[in-house]
């Protein structure tokens, strides 16, 4: 069963900018997808698509067979939750505990199930109960991020539209979120990623959906599309560190992760000492 589809989707500005031309994709129940792409490729105008946050000019979207139009928005916020680069503009000025139960209260989750729920999504989320009284716009946005899924996941909601999490990020906090967000989807969600970062798709997305001026260019396994060198170069995008090192070092073989490479090299060669 698809969670998403779309057919024929087209999107303009009012300035005439066309941002999306006759996108039709499918985006299945209990994957995580990467929309893979540059800045002005597309790939924010489609997630705000997705979401029923921007109307379409022409064409359809789908969620779970149904035209996003005709959903009301708490309805479909019980779907799907999109969290937006712009994290601010998705916050309001109140303490993380007021934050986190913004959505549920909106959306009527009864107060007997948010108190069953809250320490568990604390807990899976790692947010401490110590900074709940704190002013949410004062911490750091990978506090943001967390405190913004813990109010969708409050309300019940499995499945997400992610724009650009590790923009702004170091590494380690950048997979720290994404490790929260692969663990939904082993319990039965959905992730869509937007990002330009090859590095974190390689590590765990699936499948990749890579665009270019408002189009896809390509769609299929994450291997299969990080692999093609050429079609990253031809849409300015570089491949993994590893591949580009295995490539440098002569290595035929689709080398995209480092223990892959150790793999291929030999341990013992990497590591003299042992």
């Amino acid at each position: 069963m698809y969670l998403v589809k779309t057919e024929n989707l087209v999107f303009e500005y009012p300035d005439g900018t066309r941002a999306l031309d006759s996108i039709s994709l499918e985006i299945r129940e209990g994957e995580f997808v990467g929309v893979l792409g540059n800045n002005g490729s597309g790939k924010t105008t489609l997630a705000k698509c997705l979401a029923g946050l921007l109307k379409p000019t022409s064409g359809l979207v789908l969620i779970k067979g149904k035209d996003v139009k005709r959903y009301r928005m708490g309805e479909l916020i019980r779907i799907i939750g999109y969290i937006s680069q712009d994290i601010n503009t998705q916050l309001l000025n109140v303490s993380v505990l007021e934050e986190i139960l913004f959505t549920p209260r909106i959306l009527n989750v009864g107060e007997d199930l948010i108190k069953d729920r809250f320490d568990e999504v604390l807990s899976q989320l790692e947010i401490g109960r110590e900074i709940l009284e704190k002013p949410v716009l004062s911490l750091p946005r990978h506090v943001k991020l967390r405190v913004l899924l813990a109010s969708y996941l409050l309300a019940g909601t499995k499945n997400f539209i992610v724009d650009e999490p590790t923009t702004g990020q170091d590494w380690y906090h950048s997979i720290k979120f994404v490790e929260f967000l692969r663990r939904l989807r082993e319990n039965g969600g959905t992730v869509i990623l937007i990002t330009h970062d090859v590095e974190i798709l390689s590590k765990y997305s699936e499948r990749v959906i890579l665009m270019n001026s408002g189009r896809v260019v390509a769609d299929g396994e994450t291997r299969e599309i990080l692999c093609d060198l050429e079609l990253l170069r031809m849409n300015s995008l570089l491949p993994t560190y590893t591949a580009q090192l295995a490539k440098e070092i002569s290595i035929e073989n689709c080398v995209l992760l480092p223990e892959e490479l150790i793999r291929i090299l030999g341990f013992k060669s990497l590591h003299p000492s042992y």
